[in-house]
């Protein structure tokens, strides 16, 4: 799903970096880079966004945009020109303090007035450098460090410049990427990229026309995938939903096994501790199927889970099973406090200061597997799967039973 959504980043680098490439992909590149197809791009995410009612996608269309219409009225002119040069500075820093304050604040809801106040400052602020009486900063003292001396023939932004956009973006959305694993901020760090490219090149109309296709196609792609993801990944869990499984088991081989599994007694945890336990209990068991090789989790619902394996030995199946059934068991559920300290500090200090005992309960599972027999439809073996985790049941709970 990342790769999908970083497509269009690579593309615009390879066309930028071959030249053969270019050359051959440029009756295409001219079609794309068009103003005109550009503006319908944004209009069509935004229009999509708002049918999916979607609407924190707009605070990122709207600052793209808005860098888009500055950098098309006026950056692409000579560096030389008054104001301009102020420009090719400004407008990255601020670029740059956008996009850490779309990433570090939470997304009010678009229609009220806050959401509205952010999507003003995120449109309206580089707009404004457009009607400030800019050319005069260049006189400023320290200035010229940052002043847009091309790094190369072609090229808009100045080392220093160049390289604190680049610290931003390694430090800060890279990892968060890598670490969320979710379409959203990796469309966010590909969409980043392209605007310091764009901005990179605005001496270079083409690819800089081109670098706000490839945002709005990112865009468009990471709606897609996070609707996607709606669709087919559990919010609670982040496990592939019941949707997913079903797509699944279509694809499995005539050597296969199914294996139901539910937690024990989950009515009591909830009905006792309440309902912010019972999603740490279904965190706690996804966790732990997530580390368990070969086979692949869903949640099916509630508090029930499957287990999808590619081949049918026995042996190897119940050690697996076996496997997930004591790191549930051994696990030491921690309670979270319903009085938790408001400050991180404060919560510090308690945790360091060992005040007061931090309950903890011992969670257990069922787990019935079904081998698929000849002929057996993936229906019937997921059925016979759930017949076996109810004598997993009768028979005391906590244990795992496999049935050819």
């Amino acid at each position: 799903m990342p790769f999908l959504v970083i497509l269009p980043l690579l593309g615009w680098l390879a066309v930028s970096v071959i030249p053969p490439l270019f050359t051959v992909a440029e009756p295409v590149i001219n079609a794309l880079a068009s103003s005109w197809v550009i503006w319908l791009s944004l209009s069509a995410v935004a229009a999509l966004a708002g049918l999916m009612r979607q609407w924190s996608w707009w605070y990122w269309l709207g600052l793209v945009a808005s860098v888009f219409f500055v950098s098309q009225r006026v950056l692409g002119e000579a560096l030389t020109e008054d104001g301009v040069a102020v420009l090719q500075v400004f407008l990255p820093l601020l670029m740059v303090a956008l996009v850490l304050l779309l990433s570090l604040l939470p997304k009010p809801p678009l229609w009220r007035p806050l959401g509205l106040t952010l999507l003003a400052v995120v449109v309206g602020l580089p707009l404004l450098l457009l009607l400030l009486p800019l050319a005069g900063v260049q006189h400023w003292w320290g200035f010229n460090l940052f002043a847009a001396r091309p790094l190369v023939a072609g090229l808009s932004l100045s080392w220093p410049l160049l390289l604190f956009s680049l610290l931003v973006v390694g430090v800060w959305f890279i990892p968060r990427a890598k670490r969320s694993g979710q379409p959203r901020e990796w469309t966010e760090l590909a969409v980043t990229l392209l605007l310091l490219l764009m901005l990179l090149t605005t001496q270079q109309p083409l690819l800089m026309n081109l670098a706000a296709f490839a945002m709005a196609l990112t865009l468009l792609l990471g709606l897609t995938t996070q609707m996607l993801n709606l669709a087919y990944v559990d919010e609670l869990t982040q496990l592939p939903a019941r949707r997913a499984l079903m797509n699944e088991m279509r694809k499995l081989g005539r050597r296969s096994a199914v294996t139901m599994l539910d937690v024990d007694h989950f009515k009591k945890f909830n009905d006792t501790y309440g309902h912010d336990v019972g999603d740490q209990v279904l965190r706690l068991i996804a966790a732990q199927l997530r580390k368990e090789p070969g086979c692949k989790a869903f949640r099916y619902g509630g508090e029930e889970f499957t287990l999808i394996f590619s081949h049918a030995d026995k042996e190897e199946i119940t050690q697996r099973l076996e496997s997930v059934r004591q790191r549930v068991a051994n696990y030491p559920l921690r309670l979270r406090s319903q009085r938790r300290p408001v400050s991180g500090k404060k919560g510090q200090q308690k945790r360091g200061g060992g005040a007061g005992k931090v309950k903890t309960v011992k969670v257990t599972i069922s787990l019935g597997c079904a081998i698929r027999r000849l002929g057996e439809s993936t229906d019937a073996m997921l059925k016979r799967a759930d017949s076996i985790l109810y004598k997993a049941k009768n028979a005391g709970r906590n244990c795992a039973l496999v049935s050819l």
